[in-house]
């Protein structure tokens, strides 16, 4: 799949009543763009390129099939919550509490946004109806980062994203991982240097992952009941972060099918 001939779709969830708190960015042949806005369709339609279709959608926020009981505790999360990952880049539980607000928050973006997607389901994908993916920006960011990059000190609460961000594009990271799923897309480069906005940058990494996911070498992580969190090609992980998933991996209970990866 050409990258660079095809519409792809990344949106940060966010759920605050009255902030402009959702990221929206988008590649249209290539061409890259993003906005922020609020969390009702009418406001989020008003900033999409009038008359687009996605051929894949990446959606920040934790996506379970429909049939999943609100309660159910997901592998993903277990997975990318143990060992290295809980200091470094783990996701919140999403079955009770403000992850369970989040969960609802995603279900209803991805209700939104469907009818948007050109394209059927693939595996691993939650929704049979169109391609929308999970995103996962901290620690789609933190698992590319080596260890010296998370021991520059304590990070004031809620820059940790901004913090690994940053890195992550300066060190070049981005680039090679462009190269890696074959979209030279100097245009999404130079977005990503000079955005300053939180939600932007978060769905500019939704973007990527929906780039990810649409180049089938993404590394998703989960199972069906529960979903899966979508993260770049193990090829651009650092050491560190194949050994811990490697880790938890094998600490999984025995009773309970392995995860794919």
């Amino acid at each position: 799949m050409n990258l660079q001939e095809i519409n792809l779709l990344g949106i940060d969830v966010g759920f605050s009543d009255s902030r402009p708190t959702t990221g929206i960015a988008w590649s249209l042949s290539g061409k890259i763009d993003a906005a922020r806005t609020h969390t009702d369709w009418q406001r989020r339609e008003r900033v999409l390129p009038p008359g687009a279709s996605f051929t894949l959608i990446a959606i920040d926020g934790p996506l379970v099939s429909q049939n999943a009981p609100g309660e159910i505790v997901r592998t993903c999360e277990q997975i990318l919550s143990r060992g290295t990952f809980q200091k470094r880049c783990k996701p919140g539980a999403s079955h009770f509490g403000t992850g369970l607000k989040l969960r609802q928050a995603a279900a209803e973006t991805a209700r939104q946004f469907g009818h948007l997607g050109m394209s059927p389901s693939f595996e691993n994908a939650v929704f049979r109806e169109t391609a929308i993916v999970e995103a996962f920006p901290n620690a789609f960011l933190g698992v590319m980062l080596d260890d010296s990059d998370f021991g520059a000190g304590r990070i004031a609460r809620g820059k940790k994203f901004d913090h690994m961000y940053e890195r992550v594009v300066a060190s070049g990271r981005i680039s090679a991982l462009l190269e890696v799923i074959a979209w030279r897309n100097q245009a999404l480069i130079d977005r990503m240097e000079a955005d300053r906005d939180h939600e932007r940058r978060a769905a500019l990494v939704c973007l990527i992952t929906a780039a990810c996911a649409a180049s089938g070498k993404a590394t998703s992580i989960g199972d069906s009941p529960s979903g899966w969190i979508w993260l770049p090609p193990l090829e651009a992980w650092a050491d560190w972060a194949r050994q811990a998933l490697e880790m938890n991996l094998a600490s999984m209970s025995p009773m309970r099918p392995m995860p794919a990866v």
